[in-house]
């Protein structure tokens, strides 16, 4: 896939400059360039200015993710190009062209929320199911915080995945963070529905553990959503961390909650599962929630938990433990506590 970064000269995709006055680099597979920016003002804006400066046309440069998008154009490598700032959407962003791209440019940083922000896109609305929403196919992501902010049991995740060959990179996903999705077990910081096959999340945050505390039983911050034909397939989860805030034991880390909800071939590499509870007084029963009956694999290759008793406790599909991850009894790869003096 190819690699975007921003350097000296403006934006290059696979170590090949992208000019940005011409937004374009024709014969080599590379669509047009889109600008996000704060605001359209040189005074105020030093990224509007620069690229201004540089010869980019103002009907390119956008201040909102909703109208950049609308330019684009499906299958064509179009790249929209996110300078750093907190977006406001007011509605769900239907993501429905294939090959095209968001690229944050505040860095691989993307911790924070849209008080502090590197690159946010973030809605307060209190009907937005999703902020954004893919089923265009072989999209890309890179450098950028998706927030639900809604107050409202409705607002049931930052982001929707449902197509296949999408690819993740320091992304962050935030959801349930204000009283109505907390206890809402449908909510999660992250869904992945039936046609959301074969992805790649490489270093991303999935849920967050310093705003409301969750409530929901079953509840996760990743969820599958898929409720017939066949699950999901095939996806990775590389140096990822899952993160939640709970004082409830029955919520968990990943909801599978319904035949066919996953299939096969899941692997989780090198993650890490944390729940934060108060004095940790609360262990979670367990990471993953699964509730699918039906035929699916799900893989953890030198993964970690912490405040969570059991990866799962319900014994549905199969579930495989690394080699690599030490057994602690049934628990391999669970944290512990070190309490003891070093080597007794």
């Amino acid at each position: 896939m190819a690699q975007y970064n921003f350097g000296a000269g403006g934006l290059y995709v696979n170590g090949i400059p992208m000019n940005a006055g011409a937004g374009l680099l024709g014969g080599l597979g590379c669509g047009n360039i889109y600008y996000l920016v704060t605001a359209k003002a040189t005074a105020t804006n030093l990224y509007y200015k620069r690229l201004v400066e540089n010869g980019v046309k103002g009907s390119d440069i956008c201040t909102t993710l909703a109208a950049a998008y609308a330019k684009t154009t499906a299958n064509q490598n179009d790249v929209i190009v996110v300078t750093p700032g907190a977006y406001l959407e007011t509605a769900e962003l239907a993501w429905s062209k294939g090959n095209t791209h968001l690229v944050g440019l505040g860095g691989p940083n993307t911790g924070g929320d849209w008080s502090e922000p590197g690159v946010v896109i973030y809605t307060t609305g209190v009907g937005v199911a999703s902020v954004i929403t893919v089923t265009g196919a072989n999209c890309q992501f890179y450098n950028f915080t998706v927030s639900n902010y809604g107050a409202n049991a409705a607002c049931l995740t930052a982001f929707t995945l449902n197509k296949y060959g999408c690819y993740f990179k320091n992304v962050t996903f935030q959801g349930m963070m204000t009283t109505g999705p907390d206890a809402t077990v449908a909510a999660a910081a992250l869904y992945i529905d039936g046609d959301g096959m074969y992805p790649i999340f490489d270093c991303c945050t999935i849920g967050q553990n310093v705003w409301d505390t969750r409530t929901g039983a079953l509840s996760g911050v990743l969820r599958f959503t898929n409720t017939a034909g066949t699950g999901p397939q095939n996806g990775k989860f590389r140096n990822c961390d899952f993160l939640s805030c709970s004082e409830t034991a029955t919520c968990a880390m990943v909801a599978i909650p319904i035949n066919y909800a996953i299939g096969r071939g899941w692997k989780f590499d090198n993650c890490h599962f944390e729940n934060f509870s108060v004095n940790w007084a609360v262990n979670l029963n367990q990471v993953f929630y699964d509730n699918c009956g039906t035929t699916h694999s799900i893989m953890l290759h030198h993964c970690t938990a912490i405040g969570i008793d059991e990866w799962q406790d319900a014994d549905q599909g199969n579930n495989y433990i690394g080699a690599d991850m030490p057994i602690v009894g049934l628990g391999g790869g669970l944290a512990r506590n070190p309490t003891a003096v070093v080597g007794t």
